[in-house]
Formats: structure tokens, C-alpha cells, sequence
């Protein structure tokens, strides 16, 4: 504090302001920062399209869309749509791209990895960036497939898990 006694110019009170200013914005920056855990349940439902390829060795394409219904909100929100499409080796594993919509319209955009994709496969997602509330969004979950159908007949392919579980940052 500064005594009364000493008079200070307009200059000389707004360069005290701005250093104080420049000296609480870090703080500031910190407080605006969310981060998070979430869990909860994935259901999905899709198409996959075989390739021929070498022998005992399934190589496929896929999309997949479904609901993915949280816990722990991301954010603000709970509820998503999902949308994933990818590229799948039995002997290699695979990856797919997400796409998280609320219903608002935002979006997450999410890379997935994975080994088998099959019931009990542990599949690894991360929180590449995202729209509006989700803008700069970073981060990663997991998942376990509790159940897999893989009809070959129609080429459907189906999934259900109720174990994700992840961590995000949203600047």
C-alpha cells in the first residue's frame, strides 16, 4: 500500500496498474484451465467392408456410429454422437478417427488405436482438438470392448462397452 502522503500522476498510477495486471494473469490463464476424469458406457453400430488380402489374414474398413453416454461430463456435456470410421488387420491391429458431436453441434475429434477387435480388445483414444467448448480440448481414454458381433452375412459390426474411462484439459 502506498502511503497517503505521497501524490501520484495519472502515469505513475496506471503503470502501477499494469504491472500488477501483468503480475496476476498467469493466475488468471490457470483459473480458465478445466481439466477432468470421465467414465461411461459406448454403444455402436456400423458397416465394414472386407478387403482380399493375404491368407488367414482379415483386412477391413469400417463406420461406425453410436451413443456414448458419460458419467463424468467432458465439459458441460454427458451425451454424444459418435462417429468413427477406420481401417482395420486382424494380425496388426488398427485405427480409426472419431468424431464426439453434443447436441449443440461441438465437437471432439479423437484418434483410436487398437489391437483385436474383438470382445475383451482394449482399444486407446486420444483428444486431438475440437470445436466451440471443445476448442483445444487434449487428453485420452481407454476402453474394453464387453461385447463384439462381427456379422459377416451383412457385414454388420456391432459394440457395446461400459468401461471408458479417460482424462481431458480444455484450455
Amino acid at each position: 500500500m502506498i502511503p497517503s502522503s505521497i501524490k501520484l500522476t495519472s502515469w505513475q498510477r496506471v503503470i502501477i496498474a499494469l504491472v500488477l495486471l501483468y503480475h496476476l494473469l498467469p493466475v488468471a490463464e490457470g483459473i480458465a484451465q478445466e481439466t477432468g476424469t470421465f467414465e461411461g458406457t459406448l454403444m455402436a453400430t456400423g458397416d465394414r467392408k472386407s478387403i482380399d488380402f493375404f491368407e488367414n489374414r482379415s483386412v477391413f474398413t469400417f463406420s461406425l456410429e453410436g451413443h456414448v453416454n458419460l458419467k463424468d461430463a467432458v465439459g458441460q456435456t454427458a451425451d454424444f454422437w459418435a462417429k468413427w470410421v477406420g481401417l482395420w488387420d486382424t494380425q496388426t491391429g488398427g485405427t480409426a478417427r472419431c468424431v464426439w458431436k453434443d447436441g449443440t453441434g461441438q465437437k471432439i475429434f479423437i484418434v483410436i488405436n487398437g489391437s483385436q477387435l474383438e470382445k475383451g480388445s482394449v482399444f486407446t483414444g486420444e483428444f486431438v482438438g475440437g470445436t466451440g467448448a471443445f476448442k483445444g480440448i487434449q487428453g485420452n481414454f481407454s476402453l474394453c470392448w464387453t461385447s463384439l458381433s462381427l456379422n459377416t452375412g451383412d457385414h454388420v459390426i456391432s459394440g457395446y462397452t461400459k468401461n471408458i474411462k479417460g482424462s481431458y484439459t480444455i484450455p
